[in-house]
């Protein structure tokens, strides 16, 4: 820009006055510049333009002074004004543009070689030029930092952090100068003050000396965590850098209670974290978790996003290679991830083959992979893709006998814990099958039949066992007849340790027998005895603790079985045996496990007949008072589950239970202040009580349940 076009712009300045011609063309362009983003490049260039010429003339510090004037004028105004927001936009790339000027634009402006010679002085004199202008911008802006006005403290701090964001390096002392007010600011009462300061703050990270009491990272990590506005929460987590130690304060976010910050950190975090195997498993689980199970509808759609595209990419569409990364032997949200994977991306849906080598070498991910592609079939009803790709029933039934030989093995290091993954998941692809093929259905009942019976097999496996044998049983008395059969079997072993003890009583008389004099026997027989004793008693304890195991096996077992029927009890003979042989002694027994899962097994009973229900309610009551936590916990979910089988018509026959009692036993479960457990259980239990109306709207009840709940919010997990 020539000094006519300057003059041009304004009638009243003359060429004797430059100072106030310099002025005059920098309102002119202010004035311009709030009226359009779109033509604030080029006004840009039109003030870098006057500043070079003023600069040129001695009009430095005047030019300096009239841009910061014009500037006072904006700070005043409220955010919501278009034209205040303009300007400040403008003089933030003003200064980007003049620190990108420097002397690389110097020198691309030089076209002869005689000009090239000048180019360190001009480029010198330019760098001092624009320092010197940042410099005296930033120091000028510092002075309103503390201003009583909020929307000055606000424009304030939201043109230093624009600028700073734009310059270079900066002197130690305004560095200094810069920090400390932001640092005051982002303790301002207005949040918008606040989030500027984090703006400001987070372009000075990776700046901290190593001596420095407060590091920029450590203030910025207070308020991602404690600042009571989201606004200013979120501020933080998209402009805290990613390094080992800030990942894990982001990643926290996505429990905040504000939507729009838990979305961010999976729609953002995640995507500047770059690759998720940078994550550690544990967190990669609770990051899914929390995601996948978060109340609003956007934040688990984001979550499903980055797990379907942002994760799956990063392990090069493989789908096993992920799986691996999440490890699921030991994963709790690793078949919730890919029943969403399945949805979201339906193309995978088609893509995926399961050929016979696959089931000849089975791995935990390509056994969790069918199972969870068989489970996802099956809830949607695709049926028809579910038999495409899945292999026969018959099939099916002789690969869970090649997995299950490892049961067999009495060597306890070949039962490792992927094989009893592989045919837990081959039990439970079974389970989504359909068993019209009678000779398929045959197969798998023989060989499900035999799994049970082997001592060694896991409670996770036998569980899923019992349903696909309830599943393929034609009737539930065959059922329950084949699931006695097992029981009796492993009872049997307990039999044959008492011949065990019997045969060593009877090699202690046969050593004694040996010896021929007297002297002999006198000599050697107490040796013997001592040693004969100790092998006895060892053998008895032995014997004791595998007793005990078994049993807890049976119950186990007995439990599957009594939670996977609904016929009358009495009605079923091998039952009633059952009762009497197996679930009332365990009630009796002097050992705790066993004792406790006797009283889960006979609570299973009690929702099976009501008679039943009434004869031993006063037990259960007795459990709660003189048992400690866990039977106390045990005894008010049976109490509940009875009462909400048989309903209000077993509190009303004529017995000492009334609705009264046991009104007073699950608030004296919920007065406890000693076990969080027993009072979550009351809790629930009552909630459960007053949605069945077994106990009518109790105005002492509803508040003790609120108390309770208001007291435990940090521990209570709300899905």
């Amino acid at each position: 820009m020539s000094e006519d076009v300057l003059r041009s712009r304004d009638s009243n300045v003359t060429a004797k006055d430059p100072s106030s011609t310099f002025a005059a063309a920098t309102s002119h362009i202010f004035q311009d510049a709030q009226r359009s983003l779109t033509s604030h490049r080029k006004l840009c260039i039109k003030l870098r333009t006057v500043q070079q010429q003023a600069s040129a003339r001695g009009y430095e510090d005047e030019f300096n002074r009239k841009f910061t004037s014009l500037l006072n004028r904006v700070l005043p105004i409220k955010k919501s004004e278009p034209a205040a927001e303009k300007i400040v936009k403008f003089c933030c790339q003003f200064v980007e543009y003049v620190n990108l000027q420097g002397s690389g634009g110097q020198a691309k402006n030089r076209d002869s070689d005689e000009d090239m010679m000048d180019v360190d002085d001009e480029v010198e004199s330019a760098s001092t030029i624009d320092s010197r202008f940042v410099e005296f911008l930033l120091r000028h802006l510092l002075k309103g930092i503390d201003a009583k006005s909020k929307v000055v403290r606000y424009r304030v701090c939201q043109l230093l952090a624009s600028v700073v964001q734009s310059v270079g390096e900066i002197d130690d002392d305004l560095f200094q100068d810069l920090r400390s007010a932001f640092v005051r600011r982002l303790h301002d009462k207005e949040s918008s003050v606040r989030v500027q300061a984090v703006m400001g703050l987070s372009r000075l990270q990776g700046t901290d000396d190593e001596d420095e009491p407060e590091p920029i990272t450590e203030l910025l990590l207070n308020s991602l965590q404690h600042d009571s506005k989201a606004e200013v929460r979120r501020a933080v987590l998209l402009n805290l850098d990613r390094s080992n130690i800030t990942i894990p304060y982001a990643l926290e976010r996505a429990r905040d209670v504000d939507t729009s910050t838990r979305r961010c950190v999976y729609s953002r975090v995640l995507s500047d974290i770059g690759d998720f195997r940078l994550l550690s498993i544990g967190m990669r689980e609770k990051v899914l978790s929390w995601g996948l199970n978060d109340r609003d509808a956007s934040v688990r759609n984001a979550a499903v996003k980055a797990f379907a595209i942002g994760w799956l990419e990063n392990t090069g569409n493989d789908i096993l290679e992920l799986l691996e990364r999440l490890d699921v032997l030991n994963s709790n949200v690793a078949e919730q991830a890919m029943k969403e994977l399945f949805r979201y991306r339906p193309d995978l849906m088609k893509n995926l083959r399961f050929p016979d080598t696959l089931w000849e070498n089975l791995t935990a991910e390509t056994a969790f992979l069918a199972r969870s592609f068989a489970a996802y079939c099956r809830e949607t009803g695709m049926e028809d893709v579910l038999e495409d790709k899945m292999p026969e029933i018959t099939k099916l039934g002789f690969y869970i006998e090649k997995y299950g030989e490892f049961l067999k093995v009495d060597d306890s290091t070949a039962t490792t814990v992927e094989q009893e993954f592989i045919l837990e998941q081959l039990i439970n692809i079974t389970s989504n099958m359909d068993f019209s093929d009678e000779v398929g259905r045959r197969k798998i009942f023989n060989v499900i039949r035999d799994i049970l019976s082997e001592k060694t097999l896991p409670e996770t496996i036998t569980e899923h066992a019992i349903s696909v044998l309830r599943k393929v049983s034609i009737r539930e008395r065959d059922f329950c007849q084949v699931i006695i059969e097992v029981m009796s079997d492993m009872h049997d072993q307990i039999g044959s340790d008492k011949l065990d003890l019997k045969d060593a009583d009877d090699s202690f008389h046969s050593a004694l027998s040996v010896v021929d004099s007297p002297a002999s026997v006198a000599s050697t027989g107490s040796s013997r005895r001592s040693d004969m004793g100790s092998r006895r008693n060892s053998l008895t304890e032995e014997r004791a603790l595998r007793e005990v195991m078994i049993n807890l096996k049976c119950l186990h077992i007995a439990q599957c079985m009594l939670e996977n029927i609904a016929g009358a009890l009495k009605d079923n003979l091998a039952l009633m045996s059952m009762l009497e042989d197996l679930v009332i002694p365990s009630v009796r027994s002097h050992e705790a496990p066993v004792r406790e899962r006797g009283l889960r097994c006979l609570g299973l009973c009690c929702l099976l007949d009501k008679e039943l229900s009434l004869e031993n309610i006063v037990l259960f009551m007795h459990c709660f008072n003189k048992g400690h936590n866990a039977l106390q916990v045990e005894a008010l979910q049976i109490i509940c589950d009875i009462l909400i089988s048989h309903g209000r018509t077993l509190l009303d026959d004529e017995n000492e239970i009334d609705s009264v009692i046991i009104r007073k036993m699950f608030l004296k479960g919920l007065s406890r202040c000693d076990s969080f457990e027993v009072q979550y259980a009351a809790a629930l239990s009552l909630s459960k009580l007053l949605m069945a109306e077994i106990i009518i709207d109790d105005q002492e009840v509803t508040t003790a349940i609120s108390d309770f709940v208001s007291e435990n919010k940090a521990r209570l997990k709300w899905n």
